[in-house]
């Protein structure tokens, strides 16, 4: 793709809009047009999933998912923050950004290494409490572990195309990695498919990717250099302050399938799983987002611009959210059709289930904004505002239902709601001291690495 061209703040305002809103049109609509056909892999394979496995064999297929997510959140706990903001400021130099890379990948080791102590002797016994034999229970956390061995090196790799704007790469990585789970699972459909199976072609498929950015990343950054001790100092910083919120969230971010899977049934568990998977409008805006704004929201410098650029995508985030809950009141009975048979009776639990998802999108776009700018002071006060929270729900809800525990899940997030825009505002008032600095719009892709790029950045 053909760089677009760094403009400082005055050139930028005696620009004509047109022609650079064209750009950024024609540069969305050709992602989200290969993101639309990647997450319709994707939910081919999902639906596949669905349809055919048992309710039990979902139910088990639905924990460990559930569980390699909590691991991954483990590892991260501030990692993800560090790089982004870091990131943002050495992209343009190899050798630094091969640094930040190879720092971020020796703490997102550390960190793993206690999160599986803590998670996977967990998953086994839910497993087994929820009717797995002791040796499939075992099958199912050493195939989840595989997995997440791929996907540590994998999330961090990301951000190197995704910061330098490589989109042609990050669609590609995202399509192999979805064409690949769909190849395995159709295959296994034919021969023989229960959760195991859907466990270790989705580890298959992190494989996959893996194995592009293993080739790929060298281009960019210095693949040889050695961890940064000024790196690591300030991601360990962001660390210490985040590990609370980590665990916390993802005490949280499984909120419903930690409640079913102690206080319901393994039907219940299928059900949660199988609803989830109807969220594939925010799985697109979540990977556009991820892809395209949030690098860019990250190189950003000018206050005027970032402001506007955070209430234009929180402005898109809403309307998204909104149709999302629209589409599920209006057309429950189609949307349960594409599940099957055995879910065709969930019409209301279908309705919360698309709020709670549209609800925490929302939140999650909030969240990933401030984490990429480091506005995170204070985020620690969402721990006690979230308890005290649930346990005035506790007094009134019945979470031995399925509705109970989606209720529970949506009104949790009110108090994260709340102390998310407080964050925003306090960082989008706080920005001013980036005045002074080029203004990189959220679109503008990084130009080659020429000797006079890389002067300029080090001014």
């Amino acid at each position: 793709m053909k760089p677009l061209t760094l403009l400082p703040e005055g050139a930028r305002g005696v620009a004509p809009r047109l022609p650079r809103l064209l750009r950024w049109g024609k540069t969305l609509s050709k992602f989200v047009v290969v993101q639309v056909v990647v997450q319709a892999v994707g939910v081919a394979s999902g639906i596949l999933l669905v349809r055919t496995l048992s309710r039990t064999e979902y139910a088990f297929f639905t924990l460990a998912f559930a569980m390699q997510s909590t691991m991954s959140i483990l590892a991260d706990s501030g990692v993800g923050i560090g790089l982004a903001s870091i990131g943002g400021r050495v992209w343009q130099d190899p050798r630094r950004f091969g640094q930040l890379v190879a720092t971020a990948l020796g703490l997102r080791r550390r960190l793993a290494a206690i999160a599986v102590l803590a998670v996977a002797p967990l998953l086994v016994w839910l497993l087994w409490t929820n009717g797995a034999s002791t040796s499939y229970a075992l099958l199912l956390t050493l195939l989840v572990l595989v997995g997440l061995s791929f996907q540590l090196t994998t999330v961090v790799l990301m951000v190197v195309p995704r910061l330098r704007s490589q989109l042609g790469r990050v669609q590609a990585i995202d399509l192999v990695g979805a064409l690949a789970r769909l190849a395995l699972v159709a295959a296994a459909y034919f021969i023989f498919l229960n959760a195991a199976v859907a466990t270790a072609a989705t580890a298959a498929s992190v494989l996959a990717q893996y194995l592009l950015l293993k080739r790929w990343t060298p281009d960019s950054i210095d693949a040889a250099a050695q961890p940064s001790a000024l790196d690591r100092a300030e991601m360990r910083s962001i660390i210490k302050s985040q590990v609370p919120n980590s665990v916390f969230y993802c005490l949280q971010g499984q909120v419903t399938v930690w409640l079913v899977a102690l206080f319901g049934s393994t039907q219940s568990i299928a059900e949660v799983g199988a609803l989830g998977r109807l969220g594939v409008a925010f799985a697109v805006v979540g990977a556009v987002m991820t892809s395209i704004v949030l690098p860019g929201f990250a190189r950003c410098q000018s206050p005027d611009v970032l402001r506007r650029r955070y209430l234009q995508i929180m402005g898109a985030s809403v309307f998204i959210a909104l149709s999302v809950v629209a589409l599920a009141r209006l057309f429950p009975d189609q949307l349960l059709w594409v599940l099957g048979a055995k879910y065709s009776h969930l019409r209301d639990a279908l309705l919360l289930t698309m709020t709670l998802t549209a609800f925490g999108g929302v939140i999650t776009m909030m969240w990933a904004l401030n984490s990429t700018k480091a506005w995170i002071r204070h985020s620690w006060l969402n721990i006690p505002a979230v308890l005290v929270t649930q346990a005035l729900l506790l007094s009134f809800l019945n979470i031995s239902t399925l509705e109970g525990v989606l209720w529970f899940g949506i009104l949790s997030l009110v108090p994260t709601l709340l102390l998310n825009a407080m964050l925003s505002y306090r960082g989008l008032t706080g920005c001013g001291h980036l005045a002074g600095h080029p203004a990189e719009g959220l679109l503008d892709e990084p130009s080659a690495t020429t000797a006079s790029a890389l002067a300029e950045h080090r001014q």
